[in-house]
């Protein structure tokens, strides 16, 4: 059951509206150049083959795409990127600043790459850098008063933790790194600013499975939009002799038609925040808001050690995230985590070795009355306090987006479908546990299931075993 929050806050100046989406699928001829161009000349030089690819405006936003220059069947390979043509950490290491970087992070390795090799005109990374955005969309990059529209947010919180963790590399790495060597760093090109943009730029472009190990940005490849209907993916492939050197292969997903724009899904499993977060990008004809819970086991619980190894024994640990959307009930997993956190009493018996191969199924289904009302309770209160900090109501933000008035793609626009998404999220986990809680007489829990189990009681809920006495078998 969903429950709207009432005019929970009164809307301020600084939560405005949102654009209607649209979609990205018809497209014109493009008149003139763009970054699309230059790194399709990019793999001109590299001799990756782009036949299969065209350019054309999207009719919606007139933002240039890639479309398929001729009707692509399903596995259908689009485009080939060999591995000489990334740039990773051994990229890094064989440039001018190898011998400064080695003991990095591959990542912060990328990332410094960007900086020593943009505006280089010898650069053999020069026309890929150079169609990198200069100032990314990022909301580690919006103004104070854009920030202010994620007011109260999950995504505000994250945005607020990146952008200390990035100071702080920054300050050390000019400490100990970019001051001592000016000549390999030199302040007009490596400063706060653009360190910024660099480490921005690494990760709106890192997509699986080039975004752990290893760490690699595939030029042209990722200059695919997001799209959660997405019509290609990523394919990682050995190549060369005895299959030692790898290629990422573009493939068509279903069938493509001619003219059709190429889009891929950044993150099929993350949320809206965190791809705007991580990518700078939100998608406007299909979302996926929600609300990302983190459970965390209590380390201070008298039978901390027992659940941590049932945890853990499942595949999860001490603490483990869920992704809530709107409208759709916890999934089972976290319920199991919350029933065993609120795990006491007398319940603590499903705690015993005798029950450890049991006991994670047994989790996942109501336990007891007063488990099942401490978890609903837990939740209610925790949902109800993280809506008391958004700077609107669902209601008004379901106004702002009716009524429009912002550009579609807009910082404002993305920031009001995000924070919308998150409380609708809340709200429909707020209604799940008010009406769960409200009618706990009408669940079955463990011990009546065991009874039926051993066909001690009848589906009715009545004992099958008064009649043992009744009849003196017993």
């Amino acid at each position: 059951m969903m429950h709207s929050l009432q005019n929970r806050h009164a809307v301020s100046s600084r939560c405005m509206g949102v654009g209607r989406s649209h979609s990205l699928r018809v497209c014109r001829a493009v008149q003139t150049a763009d970054p699309l161009q230059v790194v399709l000349g990019w793999a001109g030089s590299n001799k990756i083959a782009t036949d299969k690819l065209a350019v054309a405006n999207d009719l919606a936003t007139d933002v240039p795409v890639f479309v398929a220059a001729k009707d692509l069947p399903a596995g259908d390979a689009i485009l080939q990127v060999p591995d000489s043509a990334w740039i990773t950490a051994d990229t890094a290491h064989k440039s001018s600043i190898g011998k400064y970087v080695g003991s990095l992070e591959p990542w912060l390795q990328v990332a410094l790459l960007l900086l020593a090799e943009k505006g280089q005109p010898g650069s053999s990374w020069s026309q890929y850098i150079s169609s990198l955005p200069s100032q990314p969309n990022s909301p580690l990059f919006w103004s104070d008063q854009e920030l202010q529209l994620l007011e109260g947010t999950q995504l505000l919180e994250s945005v607020l933790g990146y952008k200390q963790f990035f100071s702080e590399q920054y300050q050390q790495l000019d400490e100990e790194l970019f001051s001592p060597n000016r000549a390999a760093f030199p302040a007009d090109r490596v400063n706060r600013t653009s360190f910024s943009w660099a480490v921005a730029s690494v990760r709106s472009k890192l997509h699986a499975p080039l975004d752990a190990d290893p760490v690699a940005l595939v030029p042209l490849a990722d200059a695919l939009p997001h799209r959660r209907n997405a019509n290609a993916a990523w394919k990682l492939k050995s190549a060369g002799i005895f299959g030692k050197g790898k290629v990422l292969a573009v493939e068509a997903t279903r069938a493509v038609r001619k003219g059709e724009a190429l889009v891929m899904d950044y993150g099929p499993e993350k949320l809206d925040n965190a791809l705007l977060l991580d990518h700078a990008v939100l998608d406007p004809s299909s979302n996926k808001a929600g609300y990302s819970l983190t459970l965390t086991l209590p380390e201070d619980d008298r039978y901390y050690a027992d659940k941590l190894d049932i945890l853990e024994r499942n595949g999860l640990g001490g603490s483990a995230s869920f992704s809530l959307l709107r409208g759709e009930e916890p999934a089972p997993e976290m319920m199991g985590f919350l029933r065993l956190m609120q795990l006491s009493g007398s319940d603590c018996f499903l705690l015993e070795s005798i029950f450890e191969a049991e006991v994670w199924a047994y989790l996942c289904q109501p336990v007891s009355a007063p488990n099942e009302a401490a978890v609903c309770s837990a939740m209610i209160d925790g949902a109800r306090e993280a809506l008391s900090h958004y700077c609107s109501s669902i209601d008004e933000d379901l106004a702002l987006l009716r009524d429009g008035g912002l550009v579609p793609g807009s910082r404002q626009d993305m920031a009001v479908q995000v924070r919308l998404g998150e409380k609708e999220a809340l709200d429909s986990l707020l209604g799940f546990f008010e009406g769960r809680g409200a009618d706990l007489s009408a669940l079955e829990y463990y011990q009546e299931r065991r009874l039926k189990g051993l066909g001690l009681m009848d589906e009715e809920g009545k004992t099958t075993y008064d009649s043992f006495f009744k009849d003196g078998i017993a």
